[in-house]
């Protein structure tokens, strides 16, 4: 008797196209609609560069964006301002707008040239065939027999196409050695593209990206070579109420003589970076926390020291503080545990009063 056949499993349903688009839909709202309770709720502008601001923000796709604003609200109601939602937008949105249009046009250029140098060598070989057609069929037309007449026709007409060759070969060289160039020149072009997108526009201090590429590998460096790392956390005093009372101009030009101050002070293997708004870290490879503490107090000093006016108009800024918080690399860390250990103690810096470097061995 023959066995009954098992039934066959029903095939499991795919999505459709116009689910999976439907889903995407939602997504898309329910990201429409945060970012719109978001405009709401800090009381931002509502126009279309603040919804963009908080889309990408509810998006959660940019990291760093996402970290620098939260860092800014949980210090409390109305601690996010229409100045903090403009500097975030041109650092995270609209300079990356700037430079994958930057990206994008020497990408798409040194495409069209590789383009031309593979057509100009594809006629290139394709004439080469003909003239190595040419050559056969003379070859077979110079016959023992060939009369006086026929071979002078032959080797003319060898002569021709060895001077057509002749000048097909220069142009060739003539393309190739101008498309070597233009190819160097793209290349050169895409590169300054990728560094600019590695620095601060504002201080022309490196940057968040760059940060987060350099970190690991200086974290892995100082391992292999079992020489100390240390990192600092620091933050200008009451910055907000510079831009308040001064203005953003002012405010931008506080932030630039605090960077200034930073990179006078530090050494060749020292790295300062803009973190974003107020707020900076300074990297000191193959130093003690002890020393990285007195390099530190210089800087804060020399900060604190400072009487600072509106240049145009002679009016008294005052002093501007800064607050610090220091840690040195502990075995196996990682970039976050080291920076958030840093933060922690920028924080604790804020709360005991300000103007002061607080480390972990305090």
């Amino acid at each position: 008797m023959q066995a009954n056949a098992a039934p066959e499993a029903p095939d499991t349903p795919r999505p459709s196209k116009s689910s999976s688009l439907v889903k995407d839909y939602e997504a898309q709202m329910k990201l429409a609609i945060s970012a719109l309770d978001l405009v709401r709720s800090h009381l931002t502008p509502p126009n279309p560069k603040t919804f963009e601001f908080w889309y990408e923000y509810a998006d959660g796709n940019n990291a760093e964006l996402k970290a620098e604003v939260d860092a800014v609200i949980k210090r409390g109601p109305g601690s996010l301002s229409i100045y903090d939602v403009e500097q975030f937008y041109d650092q995270y949105i609209r300079s990356k707008h700037d430079e994958d249009d930057a990206e994008r046009r020497a990408s798409n250029g040194l495409g069209e040239e590789l383009k031309a140098v593979h057509e100009v060598l594809r006629n290139y070989v394709e004439h080469s065939k003909s003239f190595g057609d040419t050559l056969s069929v003379s070859m077979d037309e110079l016959t023992p027999d060939a009369t006086a007449q026929q071979i002078a026709k032959t080797v003319q007409c060898l002569i021709g196409e060895n001077q057509r060759m002749e000048q097909e070969t220069s142009e060739l060289r003539s393309s190739v050695e101008n498309s070597q160039e233009q190819v160097k020149l793209l290349e050169t072009r895409l590169q300054k593209a990728k560094d600019v997108s590695l620095y601060d526009p504002l201080t022309q201090l490196r940057n968040r990206r760059y940060y987060d590429q350099e970190l690991p590998k200086l974290i892995i460096k100082a391992a292999l070579d079992e020489k100390p790392l240390c990192l600092a956390v620091a933050d200008i005093d009451h910055f907000k109420r510079v831009n308040d009372n001064f203005g953003h101009q002012i405010g931008d030009g506080v932030l630039k003589l605090f960077a200034d101050l930073l990179m006078k002070n530090i050494k060749g293997r020292d790295l300062v970076v803009r973190f974003g708004g107020e707020e900076f870290v300074v990297l000191l490879p193959e130093t003690q926390l002890s020393d990285a503490m007195v390099l530190l107090d210089q800087i804060r000093k020399k900060l604190q020291g400072l009487s600072l006016s509106v240049r145009t108009t002679g009016q008294t800024v005052g002093n501007v503080t800064a607050s610090f918080g220091l840690v040195q690399l502990r075995p196996d860390e990682d970039k976050s545990s080291l920076f958030e250990r840093a933060d922690q103690l920028l924080y604790r810096a804020k709360e005991e009063g300000r103007n002061r470097i607080i480390s972990e061995i305090d």
